[in-house]
């Protein structure tokens, strides 16, 4: 079991306070130091599984981790997970469900499901808490299980971006827990010693633009630049040669890559 204590800037509802992507990183970093894994690579969903307790802001709350289970929206269409704050239950404890694996859910998937819904209960998981532990519930007379909040992670493009159709508190709650899931399973600092370990091995040479003279400072960044002579191999197919160091699949690794400047946004994988 693991209790993690967690600060970032919020509001007197103890709501986030427009974290930037640099604030949810640093509280990713801070979730695998206090796991004791910040030098670990690969994260498992039994490193995940053992948070049962949360401090964050202040507020305090356990956290019911189901893994067992397949998980079901309303009209019990089955979903790859669930975040859950159901005050008929408990007012001092948040639900992350996740489907076992099976044909729909790979161990890879079922990983970024489960840190994507980590995610909520650290983010969003305070207000919810904060909110009732101290107020009157709703009348619960009525048959059935109440439920004061639920985000479903329906499909795995919901993993990669959120869907600007949902009301604008959902949408953000979705790019938050999107981004720690991403700083959470690959770290900035841990996936550029993968890419210079990897590199050599697949005849890639990586050559620094100007603008990593700075790279060592809180506002610098580091790019690849990919050599012209790549061999048989380009910088997407890359990600196939960092993945397994993570335990994720190869698009993930290309959206943080994206993320961390290491290759443009704008370039297709082939």
């Amino acid at each position: 079991m693991a209790a993690l204590k967690i600060h970032y800037r919020h509001t007197q509802r103890y709501e986030p306070a427009y974290p930037r992507h640099a604030d949810v990183e640093s509280v990713a970093a801070d979730v695998r130091r206090q796991l004791g894994l910040s030098r670990q690579r690969a994260l498992t969903v039994k490193d995940l599984e053992a948070i049962q307790e949360l401090n964050v802001n202040g507020v305090t709350f356990d956290v019911w981790v189901d893994l067992e289970h397949e998980v079901h929206d309303e009209h019990q269409n089955p979903v790859f997970g669930v975040f859950e704050f159901t005050p008929a239950s408990s007012v001092d404890a948040v639900s992350v469900c996740v489907s076992p694996t099976g044909i729909d859910m790979s161990e890879q998937l079922q990983l970024s499901t489960l840190a994507h819904e980590m995610g909520h209960a650290i983010f969003d998981g305070p207000a919810l808490v904060a909110h009732h532990q101290n107020q009157p519930l709703v009348d619960l007379t009525e048959a059935g299980t109440v439920r004061a909040f639920r985000l479903v992670t329906e499909s795995q493009a919901q993993l990669q971006k959120a869907d600007h159709t949902l009301p604008a508190h959902i949408k953000f709650a979705e790019l938050r827990a999107n981004e720690f899931m991403g700083s959470l399973l690959v770290p900035r600092d841990l996936l550029w010693e993968a890419v210079m370990e990897e590199a050599p091995k697949h005849a890639l040479e990586i050559r620094y633009g100007e603008d990593t003279l700075f790279a060592e400072t809180p506002d610098g960044e580091k790019k690849i630049v990919w050599s012209e002579v790549t061999y048989d191999m380009d910088s997407w197919s890359f990600t196939r040669a960092l993945a397994p160091h993570f335990g994720v699949t190869p698009a993930f690794i290309e959206v943080r890559m994206m993320r961390y400047g290491m290759i443009p946004s704008e370039t297709k994988a082939n």
